[in-house]
């Protein structure tokens, strides 16, 4: 991101509900990114409004921060518009970096500034910033207790199993699996414990399943815990033995296992209770948010298909309560939808017409926003919806 040439920076943010009166004044903190490139470079703006003047200092710096520049900041806000300009690099004296000429906007809560900028000299690209401090942030707690969604591998097979871990806080819980072959799904009662790095958990017994000749694997595993992209994770390898057998006498072909549960602040959660109460009311089913993921772009593509066996799923998707896609039927073609993401929180249903020959609804989506494709797996049925939480791209 240096330039090559004297460049001029202006930041013009077109807000549609404006406060009269609001203040910008505080820590803006986020990340400048450039067309064509993963590569990101963290953003903080420390701003001072006085009356329509606005002064203040801005620090890019790269994503290793063994790189960085500050500015000198100036501008004016009026009538709903903030235009901002660095006027001066301060430091380093060289090389000389960009100086951005960004269009962006003010979200509805006024705590997000994003949009897109240009410099003479330099390859264009986007903005994102967050303001600092405030309680709507705040991320509700961390528990291992919850719904932790993902798949299941296993080294005999060439092929994956949707998976699910629900544990309680009593060291109970059970699991869910689903198999696009023989063996259909089947929910296992399991033990699981809290250990330095993750959990450890044993399925004990089987509450209930749709092939009820079908004998299924009785895993066990230690899982790690991480944190990555707006989501906690639990991965690790499975061990385990046929129902019935033992170790000894029916051991089965051991696997990994890798399950996702999302990251959500208080706001995010109040914003995904409202538009899955709305969804139950009409369709009568609950919601179960199965991953977060943060895109680069507000114009986006969304794909589905049938990553096991065609067995005649018909789903709908609805992205923020408004439907995207009706009763398509998937196969292992992709079908590619273009569609426009809000600057906020954005939810995508997949909602299930028919579960085909084999239930539930399993297929596989992918979220491509120019950048970045991200592929997971959403499993729906009659009573609950599979769902993914969609945020612009941002940095914890």
């Amino acid at each position: 991101m240096f330039r090559t040439n004297s460049l001029i920076i202006i930041l013009l943010l077109s807000v549609a509900s404006l406060v009269t009166g609001q203040s910008i004044s505080g820590q803006w903190q986020g990340i400048v990114w450039q067309t064509n490139s993963s590569d990101t470079f963290s953003y903080d703006l420390r701003l001072q409004q006085q009356g329509q003047a606005v002064s203040g200092q801005a620090t890019s710096s790269s994503k290793d921060g063994k790189t960085s520049a500050t500015f000198i900041i100036s501008g004016r806000w009026s009538e709903g518009q903030l235009q901002l300009q660095e006027v001066e690099q301060l430091s380093p004296k060289s090389p000389l970096w960009c100086l951005k000429f960004i269009t962006a906007r003010l979200s509805k809560d006024q705590r997000v500034i994003d949009g897109d900028w240009k410099a003479t000299g330099c390859q264009p690209g986007f903005m994102r910033m967050t303001k600092v401090g405030g309680s709507h942030e705040k991320e509700l707690p961390f528990s291992y207790p919850g719904r932790w969604t993902g798949y299941l591998s296993q080294s005999d097979r060439d092929y994956g199993f949707y998976y699910e871990l629900n544990l309680t806080e009593n060291g109970r819980g059970s699991s869910h699996i689903v198999s696009e072959g023989a063996g259909g799904e089947a929910t296992h009662l399991l033990k699981w414990e809290e250990t330095e790095e993750g959990i450890q958990f044993w399925e004990d017994g089987i509450a209930e399943r749709t092939d009820p000749d079908w004998k299924w694997c009785m895993k066990n595993g230690q899982l790690l815990q991480n944190r990555e992209d707006g989501t906690y994770q639990l991965s690790g390898d499975w061990s385990g033995y046929l129902e019935h057998k033992t170790l000894a006498t029916g051991a089965c072909a051991p696997g990994t296992v890798f399950l996702t549960k999302p990251v959500l602040t208080q706001v995010v959660q109040e914003y995904v209770d409202s538009h899955a109460d709305a969804y139950h009311e009409t369709s009568g089913r609950t919601v179960k948010v199965d991953r977060v993921l943060q895109v680069r772009s507000d114009k986006i593509r969304i794909k589905v298909w049938d990553n096991g066996i065609v067995d005649g799923d018909i789903l709908t998707l609805f992205l923020n309560g408004q439907q995207i896609l009706h009763e398509y039927r998937v196969n292992k073609r992709k079908w590619s939808i273009p569609v426009d993401v809000l600057q906020g929180e954005n939810l995508l249903i997949l909602h299930a017409d028919d579960l085909g020959d084999i239930p539930p609804n399993t297929v596989a989506v992918s979220i491509d926003d120019g950048v970045k494709e991200q592929v997971i797996v959403l499993s729906s049925n009659l009573r609950e919806s599979g769902a993914i939480l969609i945020q612009p791209f941002k940095v914890d």
